[in-house]
C-alpha cells in the first residue's frame, strides 16, 4: 500500500474515532439560566403574524396573589397512573406500570413525569391576551379519582377567568398510553374577544443523563417535516410555525406529546410551537392560531396527548406523525429496517443480544464480497512493498518522479491503491445506522443478554464489589474482549511499509477500547462479533494461495 492509500485508510479510521469521541466525550455546554417560560414579544408576534388586529379586549386577569391548596386527582389505567392537579387542571405526574426503573423489573415502576409544585405542570393552558396565568388558577374537578376500566371514561376540570369559561376534559382508554384532551372555551364577556390558547409540555433536564446517546429535547412535526430541538437549541427559545402535526418533549426512550386534532373554523393564521430551557427545566408550548370569539360564543379545541415509550409499533397506529419522533438522524432510512430486523429476530429467539449477533452476521455476509476485495487488495499491496521501498529510496529527492514510478508499478500489477479502503468506506453508513439503533432504541433498554449483561443499553460491567477509578462498579469484560479481538485483527492485517503507521494502527485497539468503555453493551457486542467474523475472513484470505 503506498503512502496515499495509507493516508486514506488512516483518515477513515480516524474519522470513525472522531465520530465516537464526539458522541461520547463532547458534552453539551453548561445550561444558562433563563427567565420563566413565557412567550417573548417576538415569539407572540410571530405566532400571530397572520392574524388581524385584535378587537377591544377586556383587561387581562391579574396573576393570583395567594396560591390556594391544590388537590391531586389520580387516574388509574392498566398501563399508567396519571396524577392531575386542580392547579390549572394540568398533569403533574405520570407513572408507567409496564416499565421499570432498573433492569430485571427492579427499582419500582417507571416515573416518566414528576413535576414539583413550583414548576409549570404539563398540559397547563394559558390564554395569552386575557389570562396568561390560567395554568396557575384553581380548577374544579369532576371527580376525586378515576379508575379506567373501559374506553371513553373521562375527567373534567372547569374554571372561569377574565370572562371566559374553560372546561378541560380528558378521556381515557384502558389499553393505551394516549388519551384525548378537549378544551371548551366560552366567551361570557359582553363583547368580542380574541384568544391565542397555549398548551405546555414540561420535563426536567436531568433526565437526559439516562442515556447521552438518545435524543433529549423537543420535536416538532410540521407539514410532515420533523424538526428536532435539543436542549441547547431550546435555550435559544426557538419558534416553529406552520401546520403543526405534533409536538413532543422527549427524554431517552420516552416522550410526552400533544397533537392537535383540528382547529376551529374561525381560526386565523397558523399554529406554532416554541421551546424553552434552563439548567433545570425544559418546556415545549403549542400555540393555537388566533381565535376570535363573539359574545356568548363557544369553541372546542381537541388534542391527542401521549405519555409513553418511543416505540414505532405503539406510535404508528396513533397517527399525527407521532412515529416520526423515533428518528435516527441522517441514517434513518437504514436504521429503521435494522430496528425492524432486530424486533423480527427477537420474536423468534426472545433475546436482543442474540438478535444483535444475527443481524451482525447478516451485515457481515452482505459486505463479505466487498471486504474480501479489501483484504485481497491489501495483500497485493503488501507484496509490492519491497519494490515500492526501492522506488522511494531511488527517487527520494524527486517526489514527482517517485509517485509516477509507484503508479506505474500499480498499473503493471493491476492493483488499485484505493481498493483496500473503498469497501470499508461503503460500510460506514451501515455501521453508524446500527450504532444509532443500538444506542437509543427502547427495545434495548433493560434487555438482558447473558451472564452479567442484564441491560444491553448500559455499559457492560462485571461486578467485583468495589469501584474501579474512571471505570465504575465492575470490570468491562466484553469491552476488553472487543479490544483484544481488534488487536488480533490488526496483527492479521497485511503490514504496511511505514513503521510509524504500523505503530499508530496498533494503537487503535487501545483507543477504541477506551472509547467503548461507556458505550451501550449492545453496541460493544456488535463490534466484538464483527471483529470475530473479520478475523475468520482475514484468516481465510491469508491462507489462500495466489
Amino acid at each position: 500500500m503506498d503512502s496515499d492509500a495509507k493516508r486514506v485508510v488512516l483518515a477513515l479510521v480516524i474519522s470513525v474515532a472522531v465520530l465516537f469521541a464526539w458522541t461520547t466525550f463532547v458534552m453539551p455546554p453548561e445550561p444558562k439560566q433563563a427567565p420563566a417560560p413565557t412567550a417573548t414579544p417576538a415569539q407572540t408576534a410571530q405566532a400571530t403574524a397572520a392574524a388581524p388586529a385584535p378587537a377591544a379586549m377586556p383587561a387581562p386577569a391579574p396573576a393570583p396573589q395567594v396560591m390556594p391548596a391544590y388537590q391531586d386527582v389520580v387516574v388509574e389505567t392498566p398501563l399508567m397512573r396519571a396524577t392531575f392537579s386542580t392547579k390549572g387542571g394540568a398533569l403533574r405526574k405520570v407513572v408507567l406500570k409496564d416499565y421499570f426503573a432498573k433492569p430485571g423489573q427492579q427499582g419500582g415502576e417507571m416515573v416518566l413525569l414528576d413535576l414539583a409544585d413550583s414548576e409549570p405542570y404539563a398540559l397547563g393552558l394559558a390564554l395569552v391576551k386575557l389570562d396568561p396565568h390560567l395554568a396557575q388558577r384553581p380548577f374544579q374537578a369532576s371527580a376525586q379519582r378515576l379508575e379506567v376500566t373501559a374506553a371513553g371514561q373521562s375527567l373534567s376540570f372547569s374554571a372561569e377567568s377574565a370572562g371566559v369559561r374553560v372546561v378541560k376534559t380528558y378521556t381515557f382508554r384502558p389499553d393505551s398510553h394516549a388519551f384525548q384532551l378537549s378544551v371548551s372555551l366560552q366567551n361570557k364577556n359582553a363583547g368580542r374577544i380574541e384568544l391565542t390558547p397555549e398548551l405546555i409540555l414540561a420535563e426536567y433536564v436531568s433526565k437526559m443523563h439516562a442515556n447521552s446517546y438518545a435524543f433529549t429535547g423537543s420535536q416538532v412535526v410540521a407539514g410532515g417535516s420533523l424538526e428536532e430541538l435539543d436542549h441547547g437549541d431550546l435555550e435559544d427559545s426557538p419558534v416553529v410555525a406552520g401546520p403543526i402535526d405534533c409536538l413532543t418533549l422527549s427524554i431517552p426512550y420516552f416522550m410526552g406529546a400533544v397533537a392537535p386534532e383540528s382547529w376551529p373554523a374561525v381560526a386565523q393564521g397558523k399554529p406554532s410551537a416554541r421551546g424553552w430551557a434552563d439548567a433545570k427545566l425544559m418546556t415545549a408550548t403549542l400555540v393555537s392560531p388566533l381565535l376570535p370569539m363573539d359574545a356568548g360564543q363557544s369553541l372546542d379545541l381537541k388534542f391527542l396527548v401521549y405519555y409513553g415509550p418511543k416505540e414505532l409499533h405503539v406510535l404508528e397506529p396513533l397517527g399525527h406523525s407521532l412515529a416520526m419522533a423515533v428518528d435516527f438522524g441522517w441514517f434513518d432510512v437504514i436504521a429503521k429496517p435494522m430496528l425492524a430486523g432486530l424486533n423480527f429476530f427477537h420474536d423468534y429467539v426472545n433475546n436482543y443480544g442474540v438478535a444483535i449477533i444475527i443481524i451482525t452476521v447478516l451485515i457481515k455476509l452482505l459486505f463479505w464480497p466487498l471486504q474480501n476485495k479489501s483484504y485481497e487488495s491489501m495483500k497485493k499491496m503488501q507484496k509490492l512493498q519491497p519494490q515500492i521501498a526501492k522506488i522511494r529510496e531511488k527517487y527520494k529527492d524527486d517526489k514527482q518522479e517517485m509517485n509516477q514510478q509507484v503508479m506505474q508499478l500499480y498499473k503493471t500489477y493491476k492493483v488499485n491503491p484505493l481498493g483496500g479502503c473503498l469497501p470499508m468506506l461503503a460500510q460506514v453508513p451501515v455501521f453508524i445506522a446500527f450504532y444509532k439503533v443500538l444506542g437509543s432504541s427502547i427495545e434495548l433498554r433493560h434487555a438482558p443478554f447473558w451472564l452479567w449483561i442484564n441491560d444491553l443499553s448500559a455499559p457492560d460491567r462485571l461486578p467485583i464489589g468495589f469501584e474501579i477509578p474512571f471505570v465504575g462498579d465492575g470490570i468491562p469484560v466484553l469491552t476488553l474482549l472487543m479490544g483484544a479481538s481488534m488487536f488480533i485483527t490488526q496483527k492479521m492485517s497485511p503490514a504496511t511499509g511505514d513503521p510509524t503507521q504500523q505503530k499508530m494502527m496498533m494503537l487503535m485497539p487501545v483507543i477504541f477500547t477506551v472509547m467503548f468503555i461507556n458505550f451501550p453493551s449492545g453496541l460493544v457486542l456488535y463490534w466484538f462479533v464483527q471483529n470475530l467474523l473479520g478475523i475468520g475472513q482475514q484468516w481465510l484470505v491469508n491462507r489462500r494461495k495466489d
